[in-house]
């Protein structure tokens, strides 16, 4: 409930937002005054100041201009401000810094304490992105102590917040979780989207750091509602980012594939070069848990690349160390230990003690592996001081405490609320009591002409009761009709159930026909108008696959005619040539449902038909409106093509179809299906899956044996379906050579 209402208040804050930026540009056209000119542009800094910085740097300049013109600078501060935030995040520091002081002068000389705080938490953010922590923390809380003594809540969230990504930047978890959950209060107390997308960012990241991964999930996906409503693609770049390594930690690589390959379009699309350094190191953990090493070594080559460029520490720090892992797995020692003392090289504050803790470990057990045992004992001993220090169980209280003392909060917020909203009911209840009574004296005295109507309605009354009574029985006798009806028909497809099954080959007949194959068969209903049809004779094995003429009882009708009729055609007529089967099968389907050039009837069904046989490895096809599809071991798949016409209905009562010879190699696999699979509805955007989807499925998992396939191919169905219904029923046959 509490997410639907931030939602509804962020889509109005957004409406707002365009509505307000209309009211600012008219205001500043018609501003009469410099002051109304400098606040108006001011506001707009502000708000461009987060999405377009080219068009805030023009509003600054413009409000610093006319400012200037002013004897008193008391009406500069602000512009001044957003001029030092600005030259900021173009990490212009020095001069970033010089600016600030400016404006915290002016915000000293005129003793305004929200604005003081203002500069400050400024000041700080210039000294933190310039990695001198002390005078960073100094300020912010400065900063955080004069928004408190200013009653500032605006100001007070910054500092709370400015301190909490602070602390979290030093590997301070109980420190970062004491401010971010602070920050919280304020922003949604505000409420503040912007600030909360940016708390529910570093927050999950300080859950998941103390194995809260569920919360740290429902702290992104709170942090995702409010970026679909704000539409920044880089926030968009960051909760995705976020989202896929919490799935990847959590094993759940499919969902961790699709945020984190969302990612890197972004990055790739923005040309966010420090994102692209994660987004490729992902994508080489991908290659590693496939075993595709070299893959693997070229998506940290390209990640290197970059942070070598940026001379970002941190990154290259964990870059070195996955390139230590990955020669680990290639078996290859040396380099892995050339590549962790690498990483050592680059270790600050801000690494991750675990990080360092999990290098040193890894060197050790590299080098008691060499027979190295001095430096594998040094090393140990190394990682056991990083573990020491990284485990502090006074910390973890405190941590757990910081958490449950949020929650607590928050559940007491809601009893007092409950409470408050009790009260009022009981007011209300008291004056609706006082109304009831006098209505009640005014109900008495109209009591006595109320008794004679009631008397003659009554007998009306009385009168279409006995009507609704005949009715009710009637309507009850038609109820029981209806049931005794349902009964029988859900007994009658039932039985037809029973009848279908024993007219398709069951699947110990099938392993007799056939070595290594499998099938998916998964009806829409309880019968089916997809069937299949094996035989086999001294030289080779036949298999069918069709698809008939709707789904549920007319297609399973359809289906078992088409059933009767290849037995017929194999045992009595003994036709085995593909091509001449379907023909033949046409002819019959077209006699026995008497569809002549007068006929309405449009029944029939599309076929694939196949015979194989093992000694010469040589495969027969003809499909009516069915394909083949060959894959080779080597991942290329080859569809050969049906006759574009089906087996009955509006068709010659002599139809040919096309014959396809085809050379088999040991490792190939044979594919048939009807449509049911590749016109399934679902995903994201309710769409059918295709074909094309559907063999670019199976070239990715060629390797596979039928019974994997098969597993692989339900399963991604199912993902697919979703919650959607069932579109029609599927059947696909996997048989490889």
């Amino acid at each position: 409930m509490k997410i639907i209402i931030l939602l509804v208040l962020i889509s109005l804050s957004g409406f707002c937002q365009k509505q307000k930026l209309n009211d600012l540009f008219y205001k500043l056209k018609t501003a009469q005054t410099d002051t109304q000119k400098i606040n108006t542009l001011n506001t707009l800094t502000k708000i461009y100041l987060d999405f377009n910085i080219d068009s805030a740097i023009i509003f600054n300049k413009q409000s610093i201009f006319i400012g200037s013109k002013k004897a008193n600078d008391k009406y500069s501060y602000k512009a001044i401000a957003y001029n030092a935030n600005i030259t900021r995040k173009q990490k212009k520091y020095e001069e970033a810094l010089v600016i600030a002081n400016s404006a915290l002068e002016i915000a000293t000389k005129y003793k305004n304490a929200s604005n003081e705080a203002n500069a400050l938490t400024l000041i700080g953010m210039i000294y933190d992105q310039s990695n001198k922590n002390e005078l960073a923390s100094e300020h912010f809380l400065r900063a955080l102590n004069l928004s408190k003594s200013a009653k500032d809540r605006e100001e007070m969230l910054s500092a709370y917040l400015s301190l909490g990504i602070y602390f979290k930047k030093l590997n301070k978890t109980t420190e970062s979780l004491t401010n971010l959950l602070e920050a919280m209060k304020i922003a949604e107390a505000i409420p503040d989207s912007s600030s909360i997308f940016t708390i529910c960012i570093n927050l999950g990241s300080m859950y998941e750091k103390t194995n809260d991964n569920e919360k740290a999930k429902s702290l992104y996906r709170k942090a995702l509602i409010i970026n679909q409503a704000e539409k920044d693609e880089n926030d968009q770049a960051i909760v995705y980012f976020k989202l896929g390594k919490l799935f990847h930690k959590l094993n759940q690589l499919d969902s961790a594939k699709h945020y984190l390959i969302a990612t890197l379009n972004i990055h790739l699309k923005r040309n966010d070069q420090a994102g692209l350094i994660f987004d490729y190191s992902n994508l080489a953990g991908f290659n590693i848990e496939d075993k595709d090493y070299n893959a693997a070594e070229k998506n940290y080559q390209k990640a290197l690349e970059i942070g070598l460029k940026e001379n970002d520490t941190i990154k290259l720090n964990l870059i070195y160390s996955y390139f230590g892992s990955l020669y680990i797995k290639k078996k290859d020692n040396q380099k892995a230990l050339q590549n962790f003392k690498t990483s050592l090289n680059y270790v600050n504050q801000t690494i991750p003690r675990e990080t360092i803790m999990q290098i040193y470990k890894k060197m050790s057990d590299i080098y008691l592996e060499l027979g190295n045992h001095k430096e594998a004992y040094d090393n140990f001993v190394k990682y056991k001081a990083w573990s020491d220090s990284a485990y502090n169980v006074s910390e973890t209280r405190k941590q757990t405490e910081l958490k449950l003392n949020y929650e607590f909060e928050q559940t007491q917020k809601k009893i007092e609320a409950e409470n408050k909203a009790k009260e009022l009911i009981s007011k209300a209840e008291l004056e609706q009591e006082r109304k009831q009574r006098n209505l009640l004296l005014i109900g008495l005295a109209i009591i006595s002409l109320m008794l004679v109507i009631t008397i003659k309605n009554y007998r009306a009354k009385q009168k279409a009761n006995s009507i609704l009574h005949k009715q009710k029985l009637e309507i009850e006798r038609q109820k029981k009709i209806v049931e005794e009806k349902n009964h029988e028909i859900n007994d009658s497809i039932n039985y037809a159930l029973r009848i279908q099954t024993a007219s398709i080959p069951k699947l110990t007949e099938l392993d007799t026909f056939f070595k290594n194959y499998d099938l998916f068969f998964k009806p829409k209903d309880v019968v089916s108008g997809d069937f299949y049809w094996a035989e086999k004779t001294s030289e080779f094995s036949l298999i069918a696959v069709g698809d008939c003429t709707g789904h549920g009882v007319p297609g399973a009708i359809t289906s078992m005619i088409g059933s009767m009729l290849l037995n017929e055609i194999f045992n009595v007529k003994k036709i085995y040539s593909p091509n001449e089967v379907l023909t033949e099968l046409n002819r019959l389907v077209k006699l026995t449902l008497r569809q002549d050039s007068a006929s309405l009837t449009n029944d029939g069904m599309d076929i694939a038909f196949c015979t194989i046989n093992y000694q010469s490895n040589e495969l027969l096809y003809a499909g009516a409106n069915r394909p083949l599809y060959l894959i080779h071991s080597n991942g290329e798949l080859k569809e050969y093509k049906a006759t574009k016409m089906s087996v009955g209905g509006q068709v010659p009562l002599i139809q040919q179809y096309d014959l396809h010879k085809i050379q088999l190699q040991k490792g190939d696999t044979i594919v048939l299906s009807t449509d049911g699979y590749a016109d399934q509805f679902g995903g994201d955007k309710e769409k059918k899956y295709t074909s094309k989807a559907f063999r670019n499925l199976l070239i990715q998992h060629h390797n596979k044996s039928p019974k994997e396939l098969k597993q692989v191919v339900e399963d991604n169905y199912n993902n697919w379906k979703g919650i959607y219904e069932q579109t029609d029923d599927v059947l696909i046959f996997i048989l490889k050579i």
